[in-house]
């Protein structure tokens, strides 16, 4: 699992190893919201997505875009997120199992 904000990553192990991660990639929601008041991150941001095909939500000082991979997740907070709050939950559909 990586984590963004502290630049980390901790390994895990799926209990089925026939399982390509070719098949279902890991996807999810990132939010972005700003760190000041000012908001041209969050349009450079949406630009981003769009430019990309991912919908997108905002709702007030926040941006939702949804179905994210992994790489744009983080190609996404390498770009913004020194201007950006970015937190992203990305899950495999269906939960991979543990062993």
């Amino acid at each position: 699992m990586y984590d963004c904000q502290n630049d980390s990553y901790t390994g895990f192990s799926y209990a089925d190893e026939s399982f390509s991660h070719r098949d279902r990639p890991l996807a999810g929601t990132l939010s972005a919201t700003p760190l000041t008041p000012q908001t041209t991150s969050l349009r450079d941001l949406q630009r981003f997505a769009d430019q990309a095909g991912y919908d997108t939500e905002r709702h007030g000082d926040t941006l939702l875009i949804h179905d994210i991979s992994l790489r744009d997740a983080l190609e996404a907070n390498c770009r913004f997120g020194n201007t950006l709050l970015i937190s992203c939950d990305l899950r495999r559909d269906p939960p991979a199992r543990f062993g």
